[in-house]
């Protein structure tokens, strides 16, 4: 049971990071000062990554059955194509939202500009990289990755 509670515990801290660095984006149109300090969300959350993947593996390591391991594996496998094509479209979308805005505010677009906030680790697309989405393909990686150890650990077991 504890397990479960400092998973939960771990999730919600991981959801809350996510959810904070969304915050860390300026409004489109505003200025948004030097550097971005979201980066620095990197640390913990790598940090947290970690413990997730053990808490996955723990949790998971008697528990289920090569085939249901696999299923979920290829269950995975698919959010993370489904997951990935959404981010795509949605930061497709944000750029051109950008550009409407800059467009409004100053009656054409530098797409220079877009271009240069809208790359790389920009401030302006934090709500890219910290989302619900992003946030449940971090989860998911985790899990995947922990299951990959199960099987590769069950099929090394087996040819011993």
């Amino acid at each position: 049971m504890k397990k479960v509670l400092y998973l939960l515990l771990n999730l919600v801290v991981i959801f809350l990071l996510f959810m904070f660095g969304n915050g860390m984006t300026p409004r489109p149109g505003s200025s948004s000062g030097n550097g971005n300090p979201a980066i620095l969300l990197f640390v913990p959350l790598g940090i947290l990554f970690i413990v997730l993947v053990v808490q996955w593996f723990n949790l998971t390591k008697k528990r289920a059955h090569i085939k249901v391991t696999i299923i979920t594996l290829l269950v995975l496998v698919c959010h993370f194509i489904a997951g990935f094509y959404y981010q795509v479209a949605s930061y497709r979308k944000y750029r051109d939202y950008l550009a409407e805005v800059h467009a409004e505010q100053f009656g054409s677009v530098d797409w220079e500009y877009i271009n240069s906030i809208t790359s790389g680790l920009s401030i302006h697309i934090n709500n890219q990289y910290f989302n619900w989405n992003t946030c449940f393909l971090f989860v998911s990686f985790s899990m995947f990755i922990a299951l990959m150890i199960n099987v590769i650990k069950l099929r090394t077991e087996k040819q011993l």
